[in-house]
C-alpha cells in the first residue's frame, strides 16, 4: 500500500454559519454583517488549513465495511484544522463542496463504484448510487462532528425520491433487497 499522504485540491471559497460568530459581534449588527463575519471565519479556517498543509489526508489503511466504520475511517483521515473547518459549514455544504475531490477520493479508493463490502451494505440500506452514498457518508459525518443527528433515514429517502422522479423503479428494487434480505435470514 502507498503510504503517502493525499492533498485535497476541490476547494472553493465557503461561507459559515452565524452560529459560531456570536461572540464577534454586537446585537446592533446586521445580518448582513454577520454573514460577512461568517465566511472571513470560515475562509481564516480554511487558509489556515492550507498553509499548514493540514488539509491532506491520511491514507486509507483499510475499507470500512459498513457506514459506522465509514464515519471512523474518515474521522481518522481528517486532520483537526480540517474537522475545524467542516463544523464551520452550515449543514450538507461540506459535501457539496468535497463532492470532485474527498468524496471521488473516497468512491474510488472504498470501492463504492465497485462490489465493496461497503458498497453492498449501503446498497441493502436502500442507497443505490456511489455519488449518494458518499453524499451520506460526508453529510452523516459531518453531521456527527457536530453533535448532530445524523438523521440517515432522511438522507437515504431524500435520495430514493429523487431517482423515483427520475424515473427509476426505486420501489422495485428495494422489493428485491428485502427479499434478498429475507432470503439470507432464512439460510
Amino acid at each position: 500500500m502507498h503510504h503517502s499522504k493525499i492533498i485535497l485540491l476541490v476547494f472553493v471559497s465557503f461561507s459559515c454559519s452565524p452560529i459560531t460568530q456570536t461572540n464577534h459581534t454586537s446585537e446592533n449588527d446586521s445580518e448582513v454583517q454577520l454573514q460577512a463575519l461568517g465566511e472571513t471565519d470560515c475562509d481564516s479556517l480554511l487558509n489556515d488549513t492550507q498553509s499548514l498543509k493540514a488539509n491532506t489526508l491520511m491514507p486509507v489503511q483499510k475499507v470500512p465495511k459498513d457506514l459506522i466504520e465509514s464515519l471512523v475511517s474518515l474521522d481518522s483521515m481528517l486532520s483537526l484544522p480540517m474537522k475545524e473547518w467542516i463544523k464551520c459549514l452550515p449543514d450538507g455544504e461540506f459535501g457539496a463542496y468535497v463532492h470532485f475531490g474527498l468524496g471521488g477520493y473516497l468512491r474510488n479508493s472504498w470501492g463504492l463504484w465497485g462490489n465493496s463490502e461497503l458498497a453492498k451494505n449501503l446498497y441493502l440500506m436502500g442507497i443505490f448510487h456511489p455519488d449518494d452514498m458518499s453524499a451520506i457518508i460526508l453529510d452523516s459525518y459531518q453531521r456527527k462532528l457536530k453533535g448532530e443527528e445524523i438523521r440517515l433515514d432522511e438522507q437515504i429517502k431524500y435520495y430514493q425520491d429523487f431517482w423515483r422522479e427520475s424515473g427509476m423503479p426505486v420501489d422495485s428494487l428495494l422489493n428485491e433487497i428485502e427479499k434478498e434480505i429475507r432470503e439470507d435470514s432464512e439460510h
